[in-house]
Formats: structure tokens, sequence, C-alpha cells
């Protein structure tokens, strides 16, 4: 039998390390990691800035809730931004939290032709949204719809930007919208389209809702907030 000398033992001991450390590094580099697929981080990142805002109106000596919708976040002084229709007609408006707590809002501005409000609540420890550099929306970036889907709070869809500025016409305006095939539904009116850096790209405000077409949602991108 021949036998192996001390140095052949460390040579085969040195491959077989390497050989694993190569297995390892393989695995690794193969499983999803927030850099690669992002959506997990960016809701654990964007959850606190989203919240439901409620529609109520008086109804006799009561009041009810109406409608429901999304909204997010814009600063630590307790601005949310939100569609215009979200809050029309109402006789007031609450804003719940993503822990729970429930504010009465105050609506401090409206711009039915962009379809935009700000609404403000008295609340502390809020955690606002971060703005995208509007030159870095380009199409076939991913992106994440967040809100309240339907009275669901907090549904997440993602998808890409399919275009930057579709220019649609109604009612006598003209709309620069952002397109993206992330589902859209009623309910997440006024929550964030935000990009895989967890940055507000848009606010979700319609889709086109015909037979036989999916996909087409239209956000109002974020530089319409700063100009409102």
């Amino acid at each position: 039998m021949r036998k192996t000398g001390p140095w052949q033992s460390f040579w085969y001991g040195l491959f077989g390390v390497l050989v694993g450390a190569l297995l390892v590094y393989q695995t690794v580099t193969r499983t999803p990691h927030p850099t690669t697929w992002p959506v997990a981080h960016i809701v654990r990142k964007l959850d606190p800035s989203v919240v439901v805002v409620l529609n109520n109106q008086r109804v006799g000596l009561t009041e009810r809730t109406r409608g429901i919708g999304s909204g997010v976040i814009i600063d630590r002084q307790g601005d949310i931004v939100t569609n215009y229709h979200v809050v029309a007609g109402a006789s007031s408006v609450t804003v719940v939290l993503s822990n729970g707590a429930r504010y009465r809002a105050r609506i401090i501005g409206v711009d039915p032709p962009t379809d935009l409000a700000v609404i403000r609540i008295n609340a502390n420890h809020l955690i606002p949204v971060t703005f995208a550099p509007s030159n870095q929306i380009q199409p076939g970036q991913l992106v994440v719809a967040i809100g309240n889907s339907l009275g669901l709070t907090h549904t997440v869809t993602s998808g890409i930007i399919s275009a930057k500025d579709r220019v649609l016409f109604r009612d006598g305006w003209e709309y620069h919208l952002i397109q993206t095939d992330a589902a859209i539904n009623p309910g997440n009116s006024g929550g964030p389209l935000v990009n895989a850096r967890g940055q507000l790209i848009g606010i979700n405000s319609s889709k086109i809702s015909q037979a036989g077409i999916e996909g087409i949602g239209l956000p109002i991108p974020h530089l319409m907030i700063i100009a409102a």
C-alpha cells in the first residue's frame, strides 16, 4: 500500500477546503437578498409611512364612514398626501396609522384638477417617505404599490414602470402620468408607488378598467405633489 506523505495530506486537505468554500459561495450568491429582490425590504421600510384614510359623512345625527383610501406621510409635522377624490365631500377625515392609532385629520389643501389633497394629523414620531430624484424614473424599473385595496389594509403589489409620461385628457384637463403594471384597485387611491430603494415616485390614483385590459395603472408623478 502506498503511503501518503505529510505534504500530500496537506494539499488534499487544502483542496477540500477550497471546494467546500466554492460550494458555499455559489449557494449564497444564488439566494435572493434585498439587493436583488428588495420587495420585502421595501415593505418593511415603507410600512410606517402608509396610512388608511377614512372619508366620514354625516347622516342625520350620526357620522358614518362612506369611503376608504390610502395616504402617505410626507413630513414629521403630520402632513399626508392622498387623492382629492378620497376626501371629497367628507364631513370629517380619520387617519389610521400602521400601528392602529387613529387620528382626526384636517384638510389643509386640495387640488381637484390634479386629484391631490394634503391632510394633517397631530401625532408624534411619524416616519415620512423619501422622495426619489426625478431623473431616476425610467421604464423597466421595479416598482411597489402599497395601499388599502378593497379595504384590505397595507396590501402590497409589485411590477415595473411601463412608461413615465402618459398623456391623458379628462374633463378638459391634460394629465402627465406614470404607467405601471403593478395592480392598483379601489382603496389603493392615495397610496405610494415607490422604487427599489423605497423612494416615492408617484401617488396611486387610477387605472384603465375595461374588459380585456389588465396591468395599466396610472399613478400621479411625485413631482406633481411638489408643484401642487
